[in-house]
């Protein structure tokens, strides 16, 4: 049964009018607990069909995956064995290298022991890391001591330091962008000054005085993407800035995703809601109506743009409070939807998701009652690849997504 789903309870031993009084209380409240629960995929697949378009175009049903169904204890059933070389990295006072199929754990070079810990960001080619801010207690805006900023390349064995910098954002392939801000600076209200340089830390061109409250995002073939540094509600949208002009060319509400070539963001809704995706430099726009209830939390684009995972939310709660979600993939050529196999379950079991190492395999984070559980998926497989973590083999914060710490 999904991990939204209540677990029933084992009769009481009696007489046989107490029996029968028992069975009925029984079937009533099957009845009710029924009405209220999530509807099965067939009834699902009937009554609530989402549609994406392109240039007006229609798509078949996502609904939720019956194989490998997610329960308090984990997902089990029938799963292929992870696939061999797919590793982690794991963020900590002293990053490493974990292999989920084996339990092997192997520490990453030229990054110090970091008391705070680090921060990975997905950049092309690896990951930016740096070591995780201090915060001060009642400045958490405010900027401190310039850190270090190494780049990480996929499987390597080591990271090399970059520069120095208060923040640092995924820039063209080979590039990071380095952003600072002058000492207590508040970032949400100063402008912080950027700088391309490559991952050798080479500058690649002048400095730049970024709008004030912003910081970079993701540098894209169309400009830099810019996101409020303190998001207020209905005050500040993302940008997508041109260096040159220093203007803004566009501008978005609810930013979900990013890669350098295609932005992807769910506007508010009301009764239905969209995910809409711009590819930068054709300026095609798909865009995918979800059913009613449902709406996107957050989104993935793979290493090839061909897809997007999205986490979808359903306006049902989980029997422990949280949200019931899933995880669907979009195809950016059609805007199709496709429901992740096993991936029907409580928001508060999802703590992560992407395309690690530029993969071609959709890695999530699951955690359940009794144990922690990474899935792999290929796009088109049947079945996921599942790999069970010991508390011994648990390293912390695994970075899965774009961004972990």
């Amino acid at each position: 049964m999904p991990d939204i789903l209540s677990q029933g309870k084992g009769r009481e031993s009696g007489p046989w009018p107490r029996r029968v009084a028992a069975i009925v209380v029984l079937v009533l409240a099957g009845v009710v607990i029924v009405l209220h629960l999530p509807r099965s995929r067939d009834e699902t697949a009937r009554s609530a069909r989402p549609t994406a378009s392109v240039t007006g175009a229609a798509s078949s049903a996502a609904v939720p995956a019956a194989e490998l169904p997610a329960v308090p204890d984990g997902i089990s059933g029938s799963s292929l064995s992870w696939p061999g070389g797919l590793r982690l990295p794991a963020a900590g006072q002293q990053p490493a290298w974990f292999s989920p199929g084996t339990g092997q754990v192997v520490p990453i070079g030229g990054l110090p022991s970091q008391p705070s810990g680090y921060q990975f960001i997905r950049a092309a080619g690896g990951w930016a890391v740096q070591a995780s801010p201090d915060v001060r207690a009642g400045c958490g805006a405010c900027a401190g001591p310039r850190r270090a900023v190494y780049f990480l390349a996929d499987h390597a064995q080591s990271a090399t330091q970059v520069g120095l910098a208060d923040a640092v954002a995924p820039g063209a392939a080979g590039a990071l962008w380095l952003t600072s801000y002058p000492p207590d600076a508040d970032r949400s209200t100063a402008s912080g000054t950027a700088r391309e340089v490559s991952i050798a830390g080479r500058p690649l061109g002048p400095q730049l005085r970024l709008p004030a409250g912003y910081l970079i995002e993701q540098a894209t073939d169309r400009g830099l993407l810019l996101a409020p540094v303190a998001p207020r509600p209905g005050a500040m949208a993302y940008q997508l800035w041109n260096p040159a002009t220093l203007q803004a060319s566009r501008t978005f509400e609810a930013v979900i995703a990013a890669s350098a070539t295609q932005i992807a963001w769910a506007p508010p809704c009301a009764a239905r809601c969209r995910v809409l995706v711009l590819n930068l430099a054709t300026g095609r726009q798909v865009a995918t109506d979800l059913p009613q209830g449902r709406s996107a939390a957050t989104a993935a684009f793979s290493p090839d743009d061909r897809f997007l995972a999205v986490e979808v939310s359903f306006s049902s709660e989980a029997n422990d409070g949280g949200q019931a979600v899933q995880l669907e993939l979009e195809s950016i050529a059609s805007g199709h939807l496709t429901a992740v196999p096993g991936t029907w379950l409580s928001s508060d079991a999802l703590v992560s998701f992407g395309w690690p190492a530029s993969s071609d395999s959709l890695v999530a984070e699951l955690s359940f009652t009794t144990k922690v559980q990474l899935t792999s998926w290929r796009p088109g497989a049947g079945r996921l690849a599942i790999a069970a973590l010991k508390p011994q083999q648990s390293p912390g914060s695994l970075v899965i997504g774009q961004y972990a710490a």
